[in-house]
């Protein structure tokens, strides 16, 4: 191969991979969590010392690979991400039921959408972490599910909700409704919102 040609074919594979990370940038500024997660670990690729930003924020919206590498992560004093260590049993039970599975089945979709419309919270709440970890959900039904969870009290899904408002994910930045639905998570027990809120709202 000749010179020409090998410089042409660095140039094309340099442009190529410079217009994935900014799909990617994109993706994770709108707050699509796996992208998050993809880009996070592409920054800390460089330093085994940094935690990237967008790893919490993927983490925060219960990206379940992102909460398992947060365990790598030593002695950090951020008590988000110790929280989120310690939540780690519920992410090892859907890491062994779904991480091997690029999308859920159709047939086993429909049937955990009955169950979800049929009253079942954590099911509805479980349809919005389908999408959260890129398992074949889209997008305006996962938040349909998340409103119809958080609807329910689930307090995971009013803190996911919270999340989104806060940050200005699928619906309008929104603090002060952030605020309210994060607070009623926390009334609930749920530690990882008091933390959150401690830290963001004074």
């Amino acid at each position: 191969m000749n010179f020409y040609l090998k410089l042409i074919l660095l140039i094309l594979c340099l442009i190529s991979s410079l217009a994935f990370t900014a799909n990617l940038l994109d993706k994770a500024k709108e707050g699509h969590p796996n992208s998050q997660f993809d880009l996070a670990l592409k920054e800390m690729s460089n330093n085994a010392n940094y935690t990237s930003d967008w790893l919490l924020k993927a983490a925060l919206q219960d990206h379940k690979k992102a909460t398992h590498y947060l365990r790598k992560i030593s002695n950090d004093k951020n008590p988000i991400i110790n929280e989120l260590r310690l939540m780690n049993l519920a992410t090892q039970a859907f890491l062994q039921a779904y991480s091997s599975l690029a999308v859920v089945d159709k047939k086993e979709l429909n049937k955990l959408r009955k169950i979800g419309n049929d009253g079942d919270v954590p099911t509805q709440y479980l349809l919005w972490l389908l999408y959260v970890n890129d398992k074949g959900i889209k997008k305006p039904e996962a938040y349909t599910w998340l409103k119809q969870a958080a609807g329910n009290n689930h307090p995971r899904a009013l803190f996911s909700l919270g999340l989104l408002y806060y940050y200005g994910y699928i619906v309008p930045e929104e603090k002060e409704k952030a605020m309210r639905l994060i607070q009623k998570s926390s009334k609930l027990d749920l530690k990882l919102a008091t933390i959150f809120l401690k830290q963001n709202f004074k």
